[in-house]
């Protein structure tokens, strides 16, 4: 069960704003007790077993704005389930507390049904919702939690000085299955698998079909284009033809001059000489590409130095690259073909058995040596790393390695299918060069289908860039914020004392950037980061930030305003270093540099990106001065498990669920050390 989500946001009266707003800090505000939130009597929601985390906000009036009060919550369940139970749980605190709302039914506690119903009503939801822990219930964390301690107390116990260990891991993973889990009864349900969501379980089908569509969507769009130039199939089919015949003669004059130094290749394998001299010039292409990628790629290894103007040809550098690999991998087949044939034109004479062993015996000694230079240069950088030129050196090797492995099969594959008899190398020969064709001719389809899209891309990107340069002279820069930050004290109270130890709570608006380009700009960033939350950033870490219990990104006020909520593990300053150094700075970047803020009558805008994903929140001052303005004070706040992180609640999933599986003696001393 992944965790449900409610954001409901109700207008206050503007002449009862401080008086909610105490409200809430008298009688909301929970107190930390050792291990567990201590609740006010009138909200007592460490009653309420489904829920995870909850917090007030209040927004105060802003220009066109009016002042709303925002209560958020994550929990286990229906949404209507968990309102229920709420009223139930807190009905008086609850009544206190939006009786200072504009729009509250006037029957208040009379009509209980009534004040589910205007909760719901202003149930915004959100846009887009992560969370670092899907599929665990409140019971499992707290109850994994627990585990985790009774086996810790347990060990300590067990291996003091003068008691009998047992002489291997496994012996004492035994005593902790028997004395631990079925030795007491709160802690049999251990034994039992805990569920995963299905969009965990399955994500590798998932990234294989979303792959899969994407070849779909780009090879349709390449058959598009292709058809507004008249390039059905067979024409194409026939341009690839004459492409191989043009990069022949390219390679003409290399292929000759290695035949005559080589004379046993023609005389040993025999290729036709067009094919030869096109794997030949395919592969100085291809070295020419890879050599340019590997120049882009230590250009930009720090994520400070990665701009548009090097990432754009890096990735249509490698987008080529792979599609000279499969050019190539079709000239090797089209090779084995030709030798496949040879037979049969009179041009080759069978060797005898023994001599063929032997050439065999050849090639594999050539995939040993090669494979050992391939280990060699995988391990060399682990024991001492190198500078930028000497890794570019090292990679080209390694692909060069691997490239003339493939060819050394392609070779042993030669001297196997002159063995074969020929009608059986015939019928191959027929089938195999129409499926090398038909596959070469997908790939030119998909090879122009991206290159569309990335045309698209370079107007769009265009655009984006024409915005920013705007904004410039629309928005001051961030970096005048910097002065306020004693004025936004009260602000982050919360993170220098009081129930926030081990975890925090962020609430920031912001505003939209006027215009229709913007807002779905932000509303697209959006959508895109929440079907990664769901499908693919969700083992415990959104673009690489394992801090993150739960977020959820809200569009309000008919799309004017950003509202942002935030539980995370860790303080404020250390969990914005990791916006800031990681490659989440980028989705950090498309959704905030849609943003402004305001302050003393002035226009703030987002530290100043580049084609949307790039600098932006790289400018550290300035991007937590933004922060810090936007930032919401958070008046009341709670979470089931203040005292754990989003790394101790997937570890001590998977220690539960490793308890019960078979384990090899590693993985069984893998456990204890973690413990």
């Amino acid at each position: 069960m992944s965790p449900n989500y409610t954001t409901i946001i109700t207008p206050l009266d503007p002449g009862r704003v401080d008086a909610c707003r105490q409200h809430l800090r008298d009688n909301a505000e929970p107190r930390l007790s050792g291990d567990l939130m201590e609740c006010r009597p009138l909200f007592r929601f460490d009653k309420i077993a489904s829920l995870h985390f909850c917090s007030f906000v209040i927004l105060d009036a802003d220009g066109e704005f009016a002042p709303s009060l925002v209560f958020e919550a994550t929990f286990d369940g229906s949404r209507e389930d968990f309102l229920n139970e709420l009223l139930k749980i807190a009905p008086q605190g609850m009544h206190e507390t939006y009786r200072h709302c504009s729009d509250y039914p006037v029957s208040g506690l009379a009509a209980p049904l009534l004040i589910a119903e205007y909760l719901v009503n202003h149930d915004v939801g959100a846009n887009t919702f992560f969370s670092g822990s899907p599929g665990r219930t409140v019971a499992q964390i707290q109850g994994e939690s627990l585990l985790r301690r009774d086996i810790v107390t347990f060990l300590s116990k067990r291996c003091r000085p003068g008691d009998a260990i047992p002489a291997r891991s496994v012996g004492l993973l035994d005593e902790v299955r028997r004395h631990v889990i079925r030795g007491q009864d709160d802690n049999r349900w251990a034994e039992q698998i805990a569920p995963t969501p299905w969009e965990i379980r399955q994500r590798p089908l998932i990234v294989a079909a979303a792959v899969i569509a994407a070849l779909v969507v780009v090879c349709a769009t390449g058959i598009a284009v292709g058809a507004l130039f008249s390039w059905g199939p067979f024409v194409l089919h026939g341009h690839i033809v004459r492409a191989f015949e043009h990069v022949s003669r390219i390679g003409a004059s290399i292929g000759n001059f290695m035949v005559s130094w080589f004379p046993w290749i023609a005389s040993h394998i025999t290729i036709e000489p067009a094919i030869l001299h096109t794997l030949i010039a395919l592969t100085g292409v291809w070295l020419i590409v890879r050599i340019f990628e590997l120049f882009l790629t230590s250009w930009t290894r720090n994520p400070h130095d990665q701009l548009f103007i090097n990432r754009f040809p890096l990735q249509i550098a490698v987008i080529v690259r792979y599609a000279l690999i499969v050019f190539l991998a079709g000239s090797v087949v089209l090779a084995v073909i030709s030798g496949m044939t040879a037979v049969r034109s009179g041009g080759a004479v069978q060797p005898g058995l023994w001599a063929a062993i032997g050439r065999l015996v050849i090639v594999v000694l050539l995939l040993a040596v090669l494979n050992y230079w391939a280990t060699s240069l995988k391990l060399a950088v682990q024991l001492r790393p190198y500078d930028a030129v000497r890794e570019n050196v090292r990679r080209l090797l390694l692909d060069l390695d691997r490239f003339a492995m493939v060819i050394v099969i392609a070779v042993g594959v030669l001297l196997i299918a002159r063995h074969l008899p020929f009608a059986v190398s015939e019928q191959i020969a027929t089938i195999a060069r129409s499926i090398v064709f038909a596959v070469l001719v997908t790939v030119a389809y998909g090879l122009i289908g991206i290159l569309a899209y990335y045309v698209i891309g370079l107007f769009i990107f265009g655009l984006i860039r024409t915005l920013e340069i705007r904004d410039r002279r629309n928005f001051s820069e961030p970096a005048g914020l910097i002065a306020r930050a004693r004025e936004n004290a009260r602000k982050y109270v919360r993170e220098e004392g009081g129930i926030n130890r081990y975890q925090n709570h962020l609430a920031s608006i912001t505003s939209v950037k006027p215009g229709f380009i913007r807002c779905w700009l932000l509303r697209l960033a959006l959508f895109a980061i929440n079907l990664l939350s769901r499908f693919w950033f969700n083992r415990g870490e959104l673009g690489g930030i394992p801090t993150i219990l739960s977020a959820r990104w809200v569009m309000i006020d008919g799309g004017k305003r950003l509202l942002f909520l935030d539980n995370y593990g860790g303080a404020w300053e250390s969990y914005l270093n990791e916006f800031i150094d990681l490659a989440a700075v980028k989705g950090l970047n498309a959704i905030w540099s849609n943003t402004f803020v305001t302050a003393d009558g002035k226009s703030y805008g987002f530290p100043a990106s580049k084609f949307l994903f790039w600098r932006g929140a790289q400018a550290e001052q300035p991007f937590k001065a933004y922060v810090r303005q936007s930032q919401v004070e958070t008046i009341a706040w709670y979470s089931a498990y203040p005292t754990l992180s989003v790394i101790n609640v997937n570890a001590n999933t998977e220690l539960r669920q490793s308890l019960f599986k078979p384990l090899n003696y590693s993985e069984t001393d893998t456990i204890f050390r973690s413990l």
